[in-house]
């Protein structure tokens, strides 16, 4: 069976910019965080220590997301963002991070395999802070709702997140992150986190839907992505 971001026979990607999987209202949502936390509910200040695009502004608006600032950042997760995880950033997540990137600092595409390599650090250190069992590929409809578990719109925006923490901190050298962009409907209906390569003007794109967490991600040109809607995930 085909894994789908989308409940069967409703197009939301007109709507949402993306894909989003529910299952049935029954079942019970849980309070997993305090609910004033400003990392929580978005109320967070814009940052304003570097450029960000208006779209992404408008991305995480339109979910109701935060924007990384400071070193507490927000880890969607239940679907549609329904729980906002804060995970701490502190002094050794940071050395992690930048270990990465000073082994993978010469080019843009040497950059981008650090990307890849911190995608999977941050899908690992939130499944630790979460504490429920680690994100499987795709979107099963059954884990709509469940935390841990995680729809396109939840691996777009925790990338985008994780790259303009990044950028934020200067570890993005060649990569300056855009807003998420969408492709398909219905069944093939898909988002994912996108960074433009600054020395060509190429936009990529850093994809873990379809790969269990922490595992490694899609890297690709944005063209060659497109490219692939309507088409069967691979495994």
């Amino acid at each position: 069976m085909r894994a789908t971001c989308l409940s069967i026979g409703v197009v939301l990607l007109a709507a949402l910019g993306g894909c989003k999987s529910d299952a049935p209202e029954n079942r019970p949502k849980l309070a997993l965080v305090e609910e004033t936390d400003p990392v929580v509910t978005g109320s967070l200040p814009r940052p304003s220590a570097f450029l960000i695009e208006a779209g992404v502004e408008n991305w995480y608006r339109e979910r109701g997301a935060t924007l990384p600032s400071g070193d507490r950042l927000a880890y969607c997760h239940g679907y549609g963002c329904e729980f906002r995880t804060p995970i701490p950033m502190g002094e050794e997540e940071q050395a992690a991070l930048t270990a990465i990137f000073q082994a993978h600092r010469g080019s843009p595409a040497e950059e981008r395999v650090g990307i890849d390599l911190a995608d999977q650090w941050w899908e690992k250190r939130a499944d630790r802070e979460i504490g429920a069992p680690p994100d499987v590929r795709g979107s099963d409809l059954a884990h709509s709702h469940v935390a841990g578990q995680t729809d396109c719109l939840d691996e777009a925006t925790n990338t985008t997140t994780l790259l303009l923490h990044l950028e934020r901190k200067g570890l993005l050298r060649f990569h300056h992150v855009m807003r998420p962009e969408s492709r398909g409907a219905l069944l093939y209906a898909h988002a994912t986190a996108v960074m433009r390569d600054r020395t060509t003007g190429i936009d990529w794109i850093a994809d873990s839907w379809m790969r269990d967490s922490g595992d490694r991600i899609d890297v690709m040109t944005l063209e060659e992505w497109f490219s692939r809607a309507y088409t069967d995930p691979e495994s």
